[in-house]
């Protein structure tokens, strides 16, 4: 049984530093998706950003500047032109995993129209919940498309045999999760937000140390650290060093 892993660059995200739990002036981070192909189907571990993110005229997008952020973003690197570069129709995704709700995460799912989302229970209710939604930042327009809705709840083996497995890591968002995938490039886990970079996994510097939600990320993360086999791969939501010029995992078929 084949079990392939991609990883694809959606886009870039420009904001203060500290924001993104490191050190200087300003940052600029990839914003990753991951594609799993499986003999029951294709999956996705998020899906990257919404096609009109980037257009200055679009209302998020604007949002977003008004408070210091920025993202840029080309024709090339959306999920539909990722995907056909894959040789994958759109059409034919059966899963969108959602570690969580965020813009950046969520946004390309009008471009899978036929995917069942998965995700956990209680990141799904919160954004449905007004004043949680607006807390958290997760806003109904990217994932409340009229999509199938699998809300699983804690730990959820999405293939049945052990290849692909969901793990909560609270905290980040109320119901944020990460990936365990075992493919033939070998054992990764797919952290998401629940850890930006190698820098803060190192040194617990989190954004904004004030964050009454910092104790539910440090626990989450030691968790699911402590998963890890010596020849684990772990790959973090936002970490330059790992797409730079050698990215830590393919974006093509050999």
């Amino acid at each position: 049984m084949t079990i392939r892993l991609f990883g694809c660059v959606c886009g870039q995200y420009h904001s203060p530093a500290k924001a993104l739990g490191m050190f200087g002036d300003r940052a600029t981070v990839p914003l990753p998706f991951y594609v799993i192909e499986h003999p029951q189907g294709v999956a996705l571990f998020d899906c990257g950003l919404h096609a009109d993110i980037g257009n200055p005229d679009d209302p998020y997008t604007q949002g977003l500047r008004a408070h210091d952020i920025d993202v840029t973003v080309s024709p090339e690197d959306t999920l539909t032109r990722h995907l056909e570069r894959l040789d994958i129709d759109p059409g034919r995704v059966r899963w969108v995993v959602l570690s969580h709700l965020h813009f950046d995460h969520a946004g390309g799912l009008h471009q899978v129209p036929n995917a069942t989302i998965v995700v956990q229970r209680r990141e799904w209710e919160a954004g449905f919940d007004r004043e949680v939604s607006a807390e958290h930042h997760l806003p109904r327009r990217f994932f409340d498309l009229g999509h199938q809705v699998k809300q699983i709840e804690g730990e959820h083996d999405l293939f049945g045999d052990g290849s692909v497995t969901c793990i909560p890591t609270f905290g980040h968002t109320p119901g944020h999760q990460s990936m365990r995938v075992r493919s033939e490039l070998g054992d990764h886990i797919l952290l998401g937000d629940a850890c930006n970079n190698c820098q803060i996994a190192e040194s617990r510097h989190f954004p904004y140390e004030s964050d009454p939600r910092r104790p539910e990320v440090n626990r989450s993360l030691d968790a699911v650290l402590s998963r890890a086999d010596p020849a684990t791969v772990l790959v973090y939501g936002h970490d330059p060093e790992q797409w730079g010029d050698v990215a830590i995992l393919p974006n093509a078929r050999n």
